[in-house]
């Protein structure tokens, strides 16, 4: 039975969280049936579809029903609520972090604790439940001991957390909006080459912005002369509330097929790859969320598009931000020296230092500043290698670079150095999430190793590395059984990334007989990168891995050319490519792998010859659109054994063709061998103008597709490109 007193506290809560303009946290300790019982009679979970109560409910609790996807939480990030109700069983982080990004303000956000044990035995969540201790706003209701806390007068609130509506241009919500949609017309009306990037934290009404935008430029043009602007994405989900805005703004336009249209434009989506791999022309070109799309991408916008916004999340519940604020800029600053910065700092949903917001940026460390590293740092040829743990030098100290390993317990009893480190991970890192923390504190099976250096008499995080140990590490040997269903596609095993795709995906039979180090992320800190730290850590690393007796270290990541390059240079062996792109890199993703044990170095060269076998094969299938700048790195590491030696009928074919005496069809497998034999020259793989013989005569792109990506006019001019470009690497 519940306490009336408790019902009306609740509903006091509410009112009074809605009178100060904020959000807030309510922990219910308890069994699922008491909570059910206590939702339910505020009514808060019976209609929680209706329009006066929108209630998203996430989680496995048989008592209450979710109407939230486990998988496609982040969907909702673009959504308003005025309830949350948390029932995982699981505790995600992620998803946790996200639906408060969800809340307005008034709304309440249930998080369902019924094994407060579980949260107890977590290094993360134990530190999670400190800081909304230390938080007033917030409180904790247990079943057992239950106390009402007394709630706060309306006195106590300073007065800036009043909500004066003033009515602003464009339907703006804050000043700053205001400042942010005329920042974004000028784009189109302004001078080319200036984009714009906005910058916010979640909640400031920046996706709105570009909205309200847009809808000015298509209500100002003519029709004669119809506006065409281009709005990308990570992904088209992320884009709910941009779209959302321009049906309210624009309710005489249709929405089809990713693409708004009206009588004077239109707004369209299209996925980045698509913008790259061919020109469309646009007005404006929108980019939403830039952090989650690589910065090397966005570069590539910046080259082919004139009129450009990028905007992003700074302090974002689904990844970071920052890395794109430091590294995007830094390359703007060369691309295009006129860009414009503009910051959005006031919320629009609830009041300036909303305390859910701050929990949350405060427990998964979304805040963390990086170190501003004022004076060189002189990477170092020698290290210690120390355990942070033991105290135990394992070799001896002579220089300012220190190799540390910390565990989780480490890290949450020094709040300074889990700063630094997430700090170091967010800005060099665009995936890095929440629950990154929680794995660092709390997996077993993950490692922290750091750099460490004497800054200004201070110790200073210089690099991070995290990583997992994977196969037969020999603590939890993975059984015949779970191996068998892994075969089968029956069974999936959590921190087996490595084994479990050279088995299913490499055919590796024996995969599970080794143990693997996978590296999860390495990072550098961005003042101090390009400088052959990355190299140097890596080493340590590999000693590190010897000393764990692992046979292998291992690396998963979106395949680039220079991230590629940066690998292989250190030794590693390209064991597989995806066959599709990542959606979180744009690329396919790379399997690379390092023999650190005699014993793994026969099976690492079994693994580079198998790849290298079929290689060939699958640049004009499932690789005919990879980059051609990578399908020229990755041949340039050709191992001996697999290459061809082009024969004295081979020789006679290419010069034929560069002559004009055989046609291209007849010519052109010999023509891909000589193609291969040349790339294995590095200073060819850097050329360019190469892309065009690889994309023909690898990858058997059509002259059509060629002709539109290189601008050639017809079959006529590709053809006499092939030929002049065929003799000059042949002479």
């Amino acid at each position: 039975m519940i306490n009336e007193a408790l019902i009306e506290w609740l509903q006091s809560f509410q009112q009074q969280a809605l009178a100060f303009n904020e959000r807030r946290l309510v922990v219910l300790v308890g069994d699922e049936l008491w909570a059910h019982s206590l939702l339910k009679s505020v009514d808060i979970i019976e209609n929680s579809h209706s329009a006066k109560n929108r209630c998203f409910i996430y989680g496995d609790n048989e008592n209450i029903q979710p109407n939230v996807s486990v998988q496609r939480f982040r969907d909702k990030l673009g959504s308003e609520s005025d309830y949350v109700v948390f029932a995982d069983s699981q505790y995600s982080i992620d998803a946790l972090a996200a639906l408060s990004g969800t809340l307005v303000a008034g709304g309440i956000f249930f998080l369902l604790v019924s094994d407060y044990t579980k949260l107890e035995t977590s290094l993360f969540f134990k530190r999670f439940l400190t800081v909304v201790n230390q938080m007033p706003a917030h409180v904790v209701l247990a079943q057992k001991k239950l106390v009402l806390p007394a709630l706060a007068s309306a006195e106590s609130v300073s007065k800036e957390t009043s909500t004066e509506k003033v009515k602003l241009n464009y339907a703006c919500v804050t000043q700053e909006q205001v400042t942010a949609v005329d920042a974004i017309i000028k784009v189109v009306t302004g001078k080319r080459k200036r984009p714009l990037v906005l910058t916010a934290d979640r909640g400031r009404g920046k996706s709105s912005a570009l909205a309200l935008a847009s809808t000015e430029l298509l209500k100002a043009a003519k029709k004669d002369n119809p506006v065409h602007i281009v709005i990308t994405a990570a992904d088209v989900n992320c884009l709910q509330v941009f779209f959302q805005q321009l049906q309210t703004s624009l309710p005489t336009g249709v929405w089809h097929n990713n693409c708004f249209t009206s009588d004077k434009g239109s707004v369209e989506f299209i996925a980045v790859d698509q913008l790259l791999k061919q020109h469309h022309k646009a007005s404006l070109l929108l980019v939403d969320e830039a952090a989650a799309i690589p910065v090397y991408l966005l570069e590539q916008l910046v080259k082919n598009y004139h009129r450009m916004v990028f905007a992003s999340t700074v302090h974002g519940y689904e990844g970071a931000g920052r890395g794109f604020t430091l590294k995007f800029q830094q390359r703007l600053n060369f691309i295009c020296p006129h860009w414009r910065n503009l910051h959005i700092h006031q919320p629009i949903r609830y009041r300036a230092g909303d305390p859910l917001e701050q929990l949350i940026f405060d427990a998964c460390l979304l805040n963390a500043e990086l170190d501003d590293l004022t004076c060189d740092q002189a990477k170092s040829s020698n290290s210690s290698l120390l355990d942070a743990n033991t105290g135990t030098n394992l070799n001896i100290v002579t220089n300012a670079l220190t190799f540390v390993h910390f565990t989780g317990q480490a890290l949450a009893e020094d709040e300074a150095l889990l700063a630094q480190v997430v700090s170091v991970l967010v800005t060099a890192h665009y995936q890095t999430k929440p629950s990154d923390v929680k794995m660092l504190l709390d997996n077993p099976s993950v490692q922290l190793l750091c750099l460490l250096s004497e800054i200004n008499n201070k110790q200073r995080v210089v690099a991070v590395a995290m990583l997992i140990s994977e196969g037969n590490s020999g603590t939890e040997p993975v059984s015949a059984a779970d191996i068998s269903g892994i075969k089968n596609s029956k069974r999936r095993l959590n921190n087996h990334f490595t084994p479990q795709s050279l088995l299913t995906q490499c055919g590796v039979e024996q995969a599970f007989d080794f143990h693997y180090l996978r590296v999860m992320r390495i990072a550098v800190h961005v003042q101090l990168q390009q400088q052959d730290i990355g190299s140097f850590f890596l080493k340590e690393i590999n000693y590190f891995a010897k000393i764990q007796g692992a046979d292998f270290l291992a690396s998963s990541f979106g395949a680039t050319k220079s991230l590629l390059s940066f690998w292989l240079q250190q030794g590693y062996q390209l064991a597989r490519l995806g066959f599709t792109k990542d959606k979180a890199s744009g690329e396919h993703s790379a399997l690379v792998l390092n023999a650190v044990s005699n014993k793994a170095i026969n099976l690492e060269s079994v693994i580079k010859h198998e790849f290298y076998r079929s290689f060939d094969h699958l640049l004009n299938d499932e690789y005919q659109w990879l980059a051609a700048d990578l399908i020229a790195l990755i041949q340039y590491h050709c191992p001996k054994a697999c290459r061809v030696k082009l024969t004295a009928h081979d020789n006679a074919n290419v010069s034929a063709f560069v002559q004009g005496h055989r046609q291209y069809a007849c010519c052109v497998f010999s023509l891909h061998l000589w193609l291969k034999e040349r790339l294995l020259n590095e200073n060819l793989a850097d050329q360019t103008d190469v892309a065009v013989l690889i994309q023909r005569i690898m990858q058997k792109q059509s002259i059509t597709e060629l002709c539109q990506q290189h601008g050639f006019t017809g079959k006529k001019a590709l053809e006499q490109f092939l030929t002049s470009k065929i003799k000059q690497l042949n002479t």
